[in-house]
């Protein structure tokens, strides 16, 4: 889209004399221009093409987008783990649904790219076989 817009003309007057001012923008994204009339100098940065600015708009919903989509499948993952979790703290088996629900857990943070320090919280070898 940048390749189509060589170059953009800014006109406006001086804040002190009135004079017409003209800047052109070629590559440059700031410009420094004069007065002729009073000496007065400007700064100005290049102003922005409504195909620059839908561009943005887009490369933004795109990335919400993909942030909903993932948070949406983060929270369906947690949903699904919370539910086996409470399965195996409240089913009457073996005994040992507390340490099969701990090692899901594990496997779950493991595999769904979550903190290290929480992958710590949950992998004490010295703790894993003591009843406190």
């Amino acid at each position: 889209m940048n390749n189509n817009i060589h170059n953009i003309q800014v006109y406006f007057q001086c804040a002190d004399c009135d004079q017409d001012i003209r800047a052109i923008f070629a590559q440059e994204q700031v410009s420094a221009v004069r007065c002729s009339e009073c000496g007065r100098a400007y700064t100005l940065m290049k102003p922005t093409i409504g195909d620059e600015i839908l561009l943005d708009w887009e490369q933004e919903a795109l990335y919400h987008k993909l942030r909903a989509d993932r948070s949406e499948h983060d929270n369906h993952n947690m949903s699904a783990l919370i539910i086996k979790v409470i399965e195996l703290l409240t089913w009457r088996d073996s005994g040992d649904g507390q340490t099969r629900a701990i090692e899901m857990v594990r496997e779950w943070l493991a595999s769904s790219g979550k903190p290290q320090t929480l992958l710590e919280l949950f992998h004490h070898p010295e703790r894993d076989n003591k009843r406190f």
